[in-house]
């Protein structure tokens, strides 16, 4: 009997299936690292931070040790999934009247030291797993630390967005000694890279803890250097940094409930998109038909004209988290879009960068955790200590220098944040999905697409996250969208004014999904094509 060929999915892979263990990432190495890590008997709290060790090691200028971290905790029986919130403050050295008067800035800057702030990862690392993991500390940093120590094989799209970045690392020398070969180039793919000064960095916290990092030599170390480079963080900054444990926002949203990380993160834009869609009753339109697409991309401009507007650390923030998410501002909103003509959006008062790792990780016990960590941009700000291989984030890019806006730069305050994990749940709090989407200010937009692939047009994890995305830029009001969405739509959207460019160069960002199937107890798991990532199960 002959066997008719199969329908090859749309994303080019197939979803994965297990039923002891799930993990999914940007890089294989990582995944890998998840598995061995539950099979070993750690659950997956132990997971997702030998994870992101490894990550830090493989995919240097997304992620790392001197970059924030944000967590969704999910543990079968309680009512709410837990937060973390481990994004770090800006100097207490740095004003505003030096930026705004001594320096005549506009806009912060996106490179060198006056962006760098207290990095928040290695923080939220160990209270995640001193409060909930089964395996010794020491154990969860080995995988990153032979990885640095003997090296790893660059994998393809890490090696083309390293060699990308080539001027930017020449331009710091200590970036340049730590993330070139022989001090001249990147790494290709396939070729082995090691990273000594960090993998001694992380013996050292494996050892101490996050003491070494925040108060012992570790801090001594950092404030040192950043002195040398005339930076701005003090050894009180880092001493009096703690990440903490916050209540994660949620709305219900096609009889689901989608849980997000609150502000300074942007994960409300999120909601606020999906609530004003769901007010459209945007389920009644064609998948990526050209109406679909105008209400998605409408929506996502009022969100985040909000956003801007008003997110930033919550302890600053003007206007109640509980106005946002009423059905009086889903109605207002929806209300105000066009069906014919598209608006102009108001472009936001910050810099947007774009560069994450978002990983997942669901055990056997059915704990499971939505994790993102980040330098900001591409090897954040640029400025990398040789001596220990930490590379220091930009973060305070993310603030305005507007003068009393509710973001606006302060010492000793947090930035807006882009960093955004998510889960989403059943109204008795029963897990559906571990998920997020890479990419700075494209997150909320992609999370959009993603969650509408899911809940509306029941598609599995992997096609979910393959599946083609538009990308709206706020600053330049254009959409770039990617194939196969058809010329047809193109030139419908062109005339409702939306402005189409091509999609070449256009962050869509990356993403991971696990899926709980409560009929069988099994995971089924989703990494994005983008990236390099896969999803691994036991």
């Amino acid at each position: 009997m002959t066997v008719k060929f199969w329908r090859r999915p749309l994303s080019g892979r197939s979803a994965v299936h297990a039923c002891n263990g799930m993990v999914a990432s940007s890089q294989p190495l990582a995944s890998q690292t998840g598995i061995k890590i539950l099979q070993t008997g750690g659950n997956a709290c132990d997971a997702i931070v030998a994870m992101a060790a490894v990550l830090n090691v493989v995919e240097p200028f997304s992620t790392g040790i001197g970059g924030d971290a944000f967590a969704l905790l999910y543990f079968p029986g309680e009512e709410t999934p837990k937060a973390i919130n481990g994004s770090g403050f800006s100097p207490k050295g740095l004003s505003y009247n030096y930026l705004v008067e001594d320096l005549a800035l506009v806009q912060m800057p996106i490179t060198g030291v006056i962006p760098i702030t207290v990095p928040g990862a290695v923080s939220a690392w160990e209270m995640i797993h001193k409060t909930y993991g089964n395996l010794p500390w020491e154990n969860i940093l080995q995988p990153a630390i032979k990885y640095a120590q003997d090296g790893f094989p660059v994998s393809p799209v890490i090696a083309q967005v390293w060699n990308e970045l080539a001027p930017k690392i020449k331009s710091n020398k200590g970036s340049e000694q730590t993330f070139l070969i022989n001090n001249k180039r990147a790494p290709h793919q396939g070729e082995v890279f090691k990273q000594k000064a960090l993998a001694s960095t992380f013996k050292i916290i494996a050892k101490q803890g996050s003491d070494s990092f925040y108060r012992g030599e570790l801090a001594n170390r950092i404030v040192e250097f950043l002195e040398q480079e005339n930076g701005f963080i003090q050894a009180s900054d880092l001493t009096e940094y703690k990440a903490e444990w916050t209540t994660p926002i949620s709305r219900e949203i096609y009889n689901t409930i989608l849980w997000e990380h609150g502000p300074n993160g942007q994960g409300l834009v999120t909601l606020l998109i999906l609530s004003i869609l769901e007010e459209l009753d945007i389920a009644r339109y064609h998948y990526n038909s050209v109406d679909y697409l105008h209400y998605l991309i409408e929506a996502k401009k009022l969100a985040f004209a909000d956003a801007f507007a008003s997110i930033a650390d919550p302890e600053y923030m003007t206007i109640p988290l509980t106005n946002f998410l009423s059905e009086e501002y889903a109605q207002t909103h929806a209300s105000q879009i066009n069906p014919r003509e598209a608006m102009r959006p108001i472009p936001p008062p910050l810099n947007l960068g774009n560069d994450t790792v978002y990983l997942t990780a669901a055990d056997k016990d059915g704990l499971a955790v939505s994790f993102i960590n980040s330098l900001y941009y591409r090897f954040g700000s640029g400025i990398v200590d040789p001596q220990t291989g930490i590379a220091f984030q930009n973060r305070g890019a993310g603030f305005s220098l507007a003068k009393d806006h509710p973001n606006q730069y302060m010492p000793k305050k947090r930035p807006f944040h882009t960093i955004i994990p998510a889960m989403i749940t059943t109204s008795e709090n029963d897990l559906l999905y571990s998920f997020g989407v890479m990419g700075g200010h494209h997150q909320p937009q992609g999370q959009t697409q993603v969650f509408l692939n899911l809940i509306l047009h029941e598609m599995d994890p992997q096609e979910a996250i393959g599946s083609p995305r538009f990308h709206h830029d706020q600053i330049t009001n254009t959409v770039a969208l990617e194939e196969p969405i058809g010329v047809g739509v193109r030139a419908k959207l062109r005339r409702r004014g939306h402005s189409i460019v091509d999609c070449v160069g256009t962050n869509f960002g990356g993403g991971q999904i696990i899926f709980y199937n409560s009929s069988n107890g099994c995971y089924i798991g989703g990494s994005d094509p983008r990236k390099d990532g896969q999803a691994q199960g036991y």
